[in-house]
């Protein structure tokens, strides 16, 4: 018999980060699939950079300033989750500004895989840490302010669906 995946229960208040999640995991895709096709690295790097700077760079705050706040300054699961964002930030810096030894495949390569494993870590690990153990008026509170900002959120659009074609 086939071993079926449960679906994650989260809480209402994280269910816009959720929801952001998923279109970081469709990036991670997106990112696979381009370099599997042999897709000019160019194409794929300037959609990883117009993502992050319109969608990731202000998740990461949201949960930054609204949600890993929630847990004691020390707390390791909090500490891991920064420290996660500190590396996906370099990596897009270094793709941004051409830097360092790496080159651009093996910078989408690192950027592609971190991401998919802060996504997991986020979704596995430490939202379920968050929700048993942040004061429950706080959450609801971040909650809130959580789902008012992805009201506001406007997505962008790209016309370049390299992910889509082969060469």
């Amino acid at each position: 018999m086939a071993q079926q995946i449960k679906p994650i229960k989260r809480s209402k208040e994280l269910v816009p980060l959720s929801k952001d999640h998923h279109d970081a995991l469709l990036l991670c895709w997106k990112i696979r699939q381009g370099l599997k096709n042999k897709i000019v690295t160019e194409r794929i790097a300037a959609y990883v950079l117009c993502f992050f700077e319109n969608d990731l760079m202000s998740h990461f705050c949201q949960e930054e300033e609204l949600v890993f706040n929630l847990l004691p300054a020390r707390d390791t699961m909090k500490l891991e989750a920064l420290k996660q964002h500190d590396a996906l930030n370099r990596i897009h810096m270094s793709l941004k500004n051409q830097t360092g030894t790496k080159s651009e495949e093996e910078l989408l390569h690192q950027f592609e895989q971190e991401l998919n494993d802060h996504i997991r870590f986020e979704e596995r690990e430490l939202f379920p840490y968050i929700e048993k153990n942040a004061d429950p008026i706080l959450f609801k509170e971040s909650g809130k302010q959580i789902e008012e900002l992805h009201q506001r959120h406007e997505c962008f659009v790209w016309e370049d669906e390299f992910w889509t074609t082969k060469k």
